[in-house]
């Protein structure tokens, strides 16, 4: 088994050499923290979120940085690790306690968010007393909530 990864390794390390050894599209900063110490350099907030979600309230810190474009997608966010930027909307959106524009992990289904937070879109984080929701339709966010991971 040994000798068949081998090979797989040398063509890794000698794309590393050619490429470089870096990570430009892909950035951890979507991370739980308790203060921006627990986060990547490039993070400008622990930004403290919580939702309401059948009737328990969960709260969680998330690593992020402002935005000024809001919407889904948007391109002064990072990209997570689904692959896509950030999505940018007001933290109060998922319960900070302001309307700073702030990037929130995109996903598409509850596995694509950490540990302690949950996929939700507009539907789910916005009430229906008609006032108009910043989740845009088709979009969803990581929020906290019920998503325990066992390992």
């Amino acid at each position: 088994m040994v000798s068949r990864l081998l090979p797989l390794t040398i063509m890794c390390l000698g794309l590393c050499v050619v490429q470089g050894c870096r990570n430009d599209l892909i950035s951890p900063i979507y991370d739980t923290c308790f203060n921006l110490e627990n986060c990547v350099p490039t993070a400008e907030l622990c930004e403290e979120l919580t939702v309401d979600f059948a009737g328990i309230s969960y709260t969680n810190g998330i690593c992020t940085v402002t935005c000024a474009a809001e919407g889904p997608t948007a391109p002064g966010c990072p990209r997570a690790l689904i692959g896509r930027n950030g999505s940018c909307y007001p933290s109060s959106v998922a319960g900070g306690v302001d309307d700073t524009l702030v990037c929130f992990e995109p996903c598409d289904i509850d596995g694509d968010c950490l540990c302690g937070f949950r996929c939700l879109d507009a539907g789910d984080l916005c009430p229906a007393s008609g006032l108009p929701c910043p989740i845009a339709d088709g979009d969803a966010i990581c929020v906290p909530g019920p998503n325990d991971c066992f390992f």
